[in-house]
């Protein structure tokens, strides 16, 4: 007789779904080590009311490197002390790595501009404030900027020398605001370069396709050369003509000179017979 009770060995078998699970569990906050940021070493220019643009660019990166950004933009906000499912040791946690993060930045302003955030409790407390009091002077900045580069002329300045000085003013404008299109910054060169380079200025502006900086780089330079080397020759061939000329005047002088002398030779001689003859006594 077949029985309707279960087998014994059916409840043997151990309900296990998750006891081996391949994914593992992502390390809680206190697992985390904290970071202490060498500002001496990785910023290499400290705040001050001319340079937040390069600061502000040079801190970010530091700390999206670090995974730190959230702190100071405010998408990880301190844990309420009053939350009692946070663990204080997170809490505890979460505020010494702020600390640290703002002691970099009070370390990387200068004494000017310390007394305006050292009261500050938090990182991004203090990354706001900075922003709220240099944001403004970096939009006039960028206006001021956009209008040299409007107004900048190559003048005795080698092409080397203008391109470098129009693409840092496109570069610290693109901290600033928006970044310079390579249209815009071509046109903004070409304008300034002066007649001389009318030759090359106008097949550029014709390309549908605008050019990079360094591919506009590199034909300025290598047609400045050009200029330079054409140069050379006509002051070569100026100088030869120049001596030839001299060359053949000074050899014309010096026939005319010897005909004169025996000219006036001569005629001293004529002069002498005849008055040789006339005092003779005959």
């Amino acid at each position: 007789m077949v029985s309707g009770e279960p087998s014994s060995h059916e409840n043997s078998i151990p309900h296990s779904e998750n006891t081996h699970n391949p994914i593992s569990t992502s390390p809680s906050p206190t697992d985390i080590p904290l970071i202490a940021l060498n500002i001496a070493a990785q910023i290499n220019e400290k705040l001050t009311p001319s340079t937040f643009p390069q600061w502000r660019a040079q801190f970010e990166a530091l700390l999206i490197g670090y995974n730190l950004l959230d702190y100071i933009n405010g998408n990880n906000p301190c844990p309420s002390p009053n939350d009692s499912s946070i663990p204080i040791l997170q809490k505890t946690h979460w505020i010494r790595q702020d600390k640290l993060i703002l002691n970099a930045i009070l370390a990387s302003t200068n004494t000017t501009i310390t007394p305006f955030i050292f009261a500050t409790k938090t990182s991004h407390e203090a990354w706001h404030k900075l922003h709220t009091l240099y944001a403004s002077k970096s939009c006039t900045r960028a206006m001021q900027l956009k209008e040299e580069l409007t107004m900048i002329k190559k003048g005795n300045q080698s092409v080397q020398e203008d391109l470098h000085t129009v693409k840092a003013l496109a570069d610290e404008i693109s901290l600033i605001d928006q970044p310079i299109s390579n249209d815009d910054l071509t046109l903004y060169i070409l304008n300034g370069l002066g007649a001389d380079f009318h030759e090359i200025a106008a097949p550029i502006r014709a390309r549908e396709r605008p050019l990079m900086f360094e591919e506009l780089h590199d034909l300025l330079v290598r047609h400045d050369a050009y200029l330079h080397r054409l140069d050379a020759s006509t002051q070569q061939l100026v100088a030869s003509a120049n001596y030839t000329h001299r060359r053949c005047g000074s050899s014309q002088g010096s026939q005319n000179f010897k005909g004169f002398s025996k000219q006036n030779g001569s005629g001293r001689n004529g002069a002498s017979s005849k008055n040789d003859s006339k005092s003779a006594p005959y």
